[in-house]
């Protein structure tokens, strides 16, 4: 019996999902591990190494079983009896709640996302943080520490660490490997990155709350003003480009290196979309309407798991310019861009059109506003919120006429705004005639 690794599964945004191939006496059989990682990954990380030996056992396992019972060899049987193998080797740790606290989180995470409570894009993120907690128990020496010992001194521990990881870098550089997408932290990390490491730290206890593992969570034993203080949110003024500027940027020659970046923000501007939700846009979802107006069509990632509802967005002229020029191939000499790469273009490509309007921010070193050119600290959101705002400006006050009170549903149960009159609503924002394909 021989198992080998094969990668399957890979899209320009992530790594590719492990596989696990067992063949033996003229059967060939699969184990999708649900580790995404790349090949080069696996010879250097002894953790992850560790994690593939343990699927590789119990493929070794539910072949054993599956032979002993006389099952159909195929496919769906042996992924099924991997999974019972699997889950039968964690049960005991459960039971006696002495399960480390990185390998319980590690398997909340893939619990919620098996069962569809996360989507892809949640899951790679929660891997992340999944990493840095084991990071901060590792360089403690907590690693043996269960979640019902990972107390709300230990909660505030953690805390500090995310804000000051990237002091522990140079400490420990065998935590930090480079490649496969990561970064070691470089600086103090910011506020709202804290919290929403909390945030997942939080849902993770009250589900140990909610199915009996703990008692208590160590979030329910700070105080109120210590809870409030640790979970606040601190949000800046909101930037975004102007009319005009957004018009400068548009109307702009700009070099051939910047033309992709000005591309993807003129286009994310028109649709208003996430930047993820942008990088997965094909020509399958562009449509013509009866009357000739152009639109996308999509399900947006981040609420695809409650509402299969789809987003339907006009394409104002700019937009199916772009559209039809680029076919959503917007960086054709290097396909496998990163957000981090686009934020460096769009900034360069601001800067070059001379958006250098001062933005108020908050410094937590400083402990003060400051202000700062508009490109320097523009991201992939800007668009977005550049939409909003556009559209927010044309906005008609549905009760402006006195007709109804201030919040009344039933001006909305008259009414409906449809696709030619939100075409005509993004042109009007856009400063833009209509048209029709």
């Amino acid at each position: 019996m021989e198992t080998i690794t094969i990668c399957s599964g890979a899209d320009q945004e992530e790594p590719p999902v492990i596989v696990l191939r067992l063949e033996d006496s003229g059967h060939i059989l699969y184990h999708s591990t649900g580790i995404r990682a790349l090949p080069n990954e696996v010879e250097r990380d002894n953790e992850l190494r560790d994690k593939l030996e343990l699927h590789k056992l119990a493929m070794c396992k539910a072949y054993t079983l599956m032979q002993l019972k006389r099952m159909d060899m195929n496919d769906r049987i042996f992924e099924m009896q991997v999974g019972r193998v699997l889950s039968a080797w964690v049960s005991p740790v459960v039971n006696n709640r002495r399960e480390p606290m990185y390998s319980r989180y590690l398997r909340y995470v893939e619990e919620i996302h098996k069962v569809g409570v996360v989507g892809e894009s949640r899951y790679t993120q929660l891997l992340s943080k999944a990493r840095k907690l084991w990071r901060f128990l590792e360089i403690n020496g907590l690693t043996g520490v269960s979640a019902r010992e990972f107390d709300s001194s230990l909660l505030l521990e953690y805390r500090q660490f995310v804000y000051d990881e990237y002091k522990y870098v140079p400490l420990h550089p065998h935590l930090y490997p480079s490649g496969g997408g990561r970064r070691a932290p470089k600086k103090r990390c910011k506020n709202n990155t804290v919290v929403s490491d909390l945030l997942a730290l939080k849902a993770f206890f009250s589900e140990l709350e909610d199915t009996g593992e703990i008692r208590r969570s160590p979030f329910r034993k700070l105080s109120g003003e210590k809870r409030r203080s640790v979970m606040h949110v601190e949000y800046d003024e909101p930037f975004y480009l102007r009319a005009d500027e957004f018009r400068r940027v548009l109307l702009a020659d700009v070099p051939a290196e910047l033309q992709w970046a000005k591309d993807m923000f003129v286009l994310n501007c028109a649709l208003g979309c996430r930047i993820g939700d942008l990088k997965k846009l094909s020509m399958e979802k562009v449509a013509v309407s009866e009357e000739g107006i152009p639109y996308v069509h999509y399900i947006p990632s981040k609420t695809s798991r409650v509402s299969k509802r789809e987003i339907v967005t006009p394409l104002i002229k700019p937009a199916w310019e772009i559209v039809q020029r680029t076919r959503f191939c917007f960086n054709g000499h290097n396909p496998n861009y990163e957000k981090q790469l686009y934020n460096k273009a769009l900034r360069r490509l601001l800067e070059y059109c001379g958006i250098d309007r001062p933005v108020c921010l908050y410094e937590p070193e400083v402990g003060d506003n400051v202000y700062r050119p508009l490109y320097e600290v523009a991201s992939s959101k800007l668009a977005r919120k550049t939409h909003v705002d556009m559209l927010n400006k044309v906005q008609i006050n549905y009760y402006a006429a006195g007709l109804h009170r201030e919040g009344s549903k039933a001006v909305f149960r008259y009414t409906s705004l449809e696709l030619a009159d939100r075409f005509a609503l993004l042109n009007a924002a856009f400063g833009e005639e209509g048209y029709k394909v």
